[in-house]
């Protein structure tokens, strides 16, 4: 604007004395440098902004990404959950089926480990016991295969019941 009108005073005729007339052309040049060097600014910015929207761009696609896979996972999560309430709930009801069979004393027993320890019981595989995982020794392995089958046996080393199976290696 002020360039504008800076030229119609140039162009008009209007300045007669040369001092003016030549500070006015200088007013003009600095103005020109002036346009031209924010200009190149302005093209340097826009260039910035360009960068700034395609990286934006690619960020918003990771983040569309991610929200998919979480949306994902969720849906896995809450289906393994639900399936898990489904187990859960067949084996409270089998589990009630068979306490009713298992001796009061053997059962109080069982219910006392589990409370104590987590878990009631272990199998014995492999001269292991399936609940502390500890191999046992010869002599502790001679002492339950000598024990008669309907007798509790009893890990020596983590005190929790052992169930003998056709694996126990005895």
């Amino acid at each position: 604007m002020r360039r504008q009108r800076d030229e119609q005073r140039l162009n008009s005729g209007a300045i007669s004395n040369p001092k003016d007339l030549e500070s006015l052309q200088r007013e003009l040049a600095a103005l020109d440098r002036r346009i031209a060097t924010l200009e190149d600014e302005e093209l340097v910015v826009m260039e910035d902004l360009e960068q700034a929207q395609a990286v934006l761009a690619d960020v918003m696609h990771d983040v569309d990404e991610v929200e998919a896979a979480l949306r994902q996972a969720r849906e896995t999560r809450d289906a393994a959950l639900a399936e898990i309430e489904q187990d859960v709930s067949v084996a409270t009801l089998d589990r009630g089926a068979l306490v009713e069979r298992v001796p009061g004393d053997l059962l109080g027993l069982y219910d006392k480990l589990r409370a104590q320890y987590g878990a009631g019981a272990g199998a014995l595989r492999a001269r292991r016991c399936e609940a502390c995982r500890l191999e046992l020794n010869g002599a502790d392995l001679r002492e339950i295969a000598a024990a008669p089958d309907d007798e509790v046996v009893r890990c020596p080393e983590c005190s929790r019941i052992l169930v003998r199976t056709s694996e126990s290696g005895l």
